[in-house]
């Protein structure tokens, strides 16, 4: 059986605390009433998110990495990470 999640944790009680990504936290904020946000100043660490592709379909790989050269051109990553504050 997998391991419990993070929040699974805390809501069972056997936690206090975990870390998260701010979607996921204000996801699970609206959702579960008794779980609570805490503001920071900064990103812990901002990195940029993986994304695993299968290495046997390149037609797949094209066109994912076209999607992220398109975007890239248009701003997209720019304005969101302003809005992030990242």
């Amino acid at each position: 059986e997998a391991p419990a999640r993070g929040f699974q944790e805390v809501l069972s009680g056997r936690a206090d605390v975990f870390v998260t990504s701010n979607i996921e936290g204000s996801t699970l904020v609206q959702k579960f009433p008794n779980v609570r946000q805490i503001e920071v100043e900064a990103a812990r660490a901002p990195t940029p998110i993986a994304m695993l592709l299968p290495q046997g379909d390149q037609v797949w790989i094209n066109y994912v990495n076209s999607w992220i050269e398109l975007r890239q051109a248009q701003g997209f990553f720019a304005q969101t990470g302003a809005k992030w504050g990242l």
